[in-house]
């Protein structure tokens, strides 16, 4: 079925914005991982700190797979320049 408003899809197309890139991604993620630690050294409520303990966990877990796929650019990028040198590009 074909689009009913292209326009409209258009739209929601330019509003998205360009993607982030690496060192953004990773600023946010430091940001919401201490504010995470942060909730969970100042409540005594069980519930709030069972939300915080799991929320640390999974934005520690992402944030290591963000630093590994960094140093994986940065490494390939080395080799590649390597590479373009060697063979005088």
């Amino acid at each position: 079925m074909a689009n009913l408003s292209p326009h409209k899809a258009r739209l929601g197309r330019k509003l998205r914005g360009k993607p982030g890139d690496l060192p953004q991604v990773q600023l946010i993620l430091w940001y919401a991982l201490k504010r995470a630690q942060g909730i969970l050294e100042t409540t005594d409520d069980e519930e709030p700190a069972l939300r915080a303990i799991h929320a640390v966990s999974q934005v520690a877990g992402q944030y290591v797979k963000l630093l590994e796929v960094g140093e994986f650019e940065a490494r390939l990028a080395a080799l590649e320049e390597a590479h373009a040198r060697r063979n005088g590009r």
